[in-house]
């Protein structure tokens, strides 16, 4: 296909940029490249007219960048309407994808901080995504001698973050004799005095993700101890500039390797924040958005698109909870729009927001006998839900059927809403939605529209459910940052299959990359005694190597 280029914009024509809820950091940076910035910070408000903002103040830009903002978030209107390149960079993918992947149709290039999330984003649809990563600062390096704090940890500890406890809980544990010194709640400038004053961060990431710690520890010449999550060694040197760890056991190993050992922690220190000063400042950025912007192509939706995926957006973010918009002015604006498969699917999720039943009764029976265009998978799930909801068995099978022949798919028909919940949760897992990460689900406001969202549906009425927890386990398993839910499945799995060692190996594993590690290895050798018991003691150390790269875990089992 035919991809339509500015051609009249290439990385040095660009002098005017329009930047949207940018960082002063990354603003002084543009203007350090040689551009004439134009600065808007949105108000806290859901819509922000963009073309009337640039006519008012008579501008003309070269280019757009929007940068997401975390405190409130914003829609920018009207950028069909603008001859210049949009682009929208992605901070927290690994929290927002279910709407990020929505309002990405509204530009050119959307720019995402993890390299993991380009096919996800891409695969929902987003037409043009490219890998950007946060950025460092440029701070003084601060010789290791004259540091204060020998452990340090900035950011919020609570009980809604039990892995955070847990690993904080081992560092106290770990570093008696050197305390940990723990802050929350500071202002940047004081966060950054601090890490120039510490020696060793140890990180930990929500999902997996490379995360701001990682920047800004390795800014001020720290030596960051975080998770093995793979994509950071694009960015850093293990071994030479950050080290990294797959569970608790590897943790304490590194962090009692480089207590005794000061002059190497020290000196990978100095590297990665020489690496930040050669490879990852807000001036490295800058050129590099300028470098995506030369070869953009107009990819954004236009005019009645546009429109629908302004609204669409809009619904997704409310049914998330990050914006207040009144239902009655999402369903006005879906109802402006062409009533495709995705409107009608969003109409029907903001309709079970609203709790009105009576309209969802009569818009799902009022489907089951309107042929939708296209692919309708998503609407035929969505209104299966709904029909769920309404103990409407027949017209939530109905709409089941209707996917399978959509698909050329031939299945036996379910016998209750519940072998429908999980043939719905294979389905949507075939096609890459195991989980809506980031999003509360609350069953009494959302409708399932995810793998894991289903089987939730059907472990709320039959909490012991044991096929659901096993199934909801195996897709949870390969996503980070999901250890501590597995660990309360699994929990309830063991409860009725006591004799089941790999039960009992997946909640150790699970526990060490908890931070928990008295249970993790109580687990481990209950799981090792009862494969021994069973005969079977060779393949579950063959199952333990595969799974521990570290090989430090083997070893303590016997202790």
């Amino acid at each position: 296909m035919h991809k339509t280029v500015y051609t009249s914009v290439m990385a040095a024509d660009i002098r005017t940029l329009c930047l949207i809820d940018g960082q002063l950091e990354l603003e002084k940076a543009f203007i350090r490249a040689g551009l004439d910035v134009f600065a808007i910070h949105t108000p806290q408000n859901p819509f922000f007219d963009l073309p009337t903002a640039l006519e008012r103040a008579g501008k003309s830009p070269d280019l757009i960048l929007q940068v997401e903002r975390m405190a409130s978030r914003t829609i920018l209107t009207g950028l069909d309407q603008v001859d210049a390149p949009v682009m929208f960079w992605c901070i927290d993918p690994h929290l927002n994808a279910h709407w990020h992947s929505v309002y990405a149709r509204l530009f050119d290039v959307v720019c995402s901080t993890q390299k993991a999330w380009i096919d996800k984003l891409s695969q929902c649809g987003a037409p043009d995504v490219r890998w950007l990563p946060w950025y460092g600062h440029q701070e003084p390096f601060v010789d290791w001698k004259e540091r204060e704090h020998s452990l340090t940890f900035v950011g919020r500890v609570t009980d809604q973050r039990p892995t955070r406890k847990w690993m904080v809980e081992f560092l106290r544990d770990k570093t008696a004799g050197s305390p940990l010194t723990l802050r929350e709640g500071l202002a940047f400038s004081e966060m950054m005095a601090l890490y120039r004053a510490s020696r060793i961060i140890p990180n930990e990431s929500i999902f997996g993700e490379v995360n701001f710690r990682l920047f800004e520890g390795a800014s001020c010449g720290c030596l960051v101890l975080g998770q093995d999550i793979g994509e950071q060694v694009e960015l850093f040197e293990p071994g030479r500039e950050i080290d990294t760890y797959s569970h608790v056991i590897e943790l304490g190993e590194k962090l009692s390797k480089y207590q005794a050992n000061p002059r190497l922690a020290g000196a990978m220190g100095r590297a990665a924040h020489a690496r930040i000063k050669a490879e990852h400042l807000p001036d490295h950025r800058a050129v590099r958005i300028l470098e995506f912007a030369a070869d953009a192509g107009r990819n954004r939706v236009t005019g009645r698109e546009a429109d629908k995926w302004t609204a669409l957006a809009a619904c997704a973010l409310a049914e998330a909870g990050l914006v207040d918009i009144a239902h009655a002015d999402l369903l006005s604006r879906l109802a402006s729009v062409s009533q495709d498969a995705d409107v009608v699917s969003m109409a029907l999720r903001v309709q079970a927001m609203a709790g009105v039943d009576s309209v969802l009764e009569q818009n799902v029976m009022a489907l089951l006998t309107s042929p939708v265009p296209g692919d309708a998978s998503k609407l035929n799930q969505t209104a299966s839900m709904v029909a769920l909801r309404l103990k409407n068995f027949d017209a939530a099978k109905a709409f089941w059927y209707r996917h399978l022949e959509a698909k050329g798919i031939e299945l036996a028909p379910p016998e209750s809403p519940k072998e429908l919940l999980t043939l719905w949760a294979k389905d949507l897992a075939r096609r890459g939605c195991v989980a809506r990460q980031g999003f509360s689900f609350d069953m009494a406001r959302h409708l399932p529209g995810s793998a894991a969202e289903c089987l939730l549906t059907i472990l709320e009425d039959e909490p012991n459910d044991l096929p659901t927890l096993r199934l909801l386990d195996s897709m949870l398993r390969p996503l980070p940052g999901l250890e501590q839910s597995r660990v309360g499945f699994l929990s309830i799995l063991t409860l009725f299959k006591r004799d089941d060692w790999r039960l009992a190996l997946e909640i150790g594993l699970a526990n060490l990359a908890s931070y928990r590690l008295d249970s993790g290895l109580e687990e481990l050798r209950l799981g090792l005694s009862l494969a021994t018991q069973q005969g079977q003691e060779a393949a579950f150390m063959r199952v333990l190597k595969n799974r521990d790269s570290s090989g430090l875990i083997i070893p303590l089992l016997n202790h």
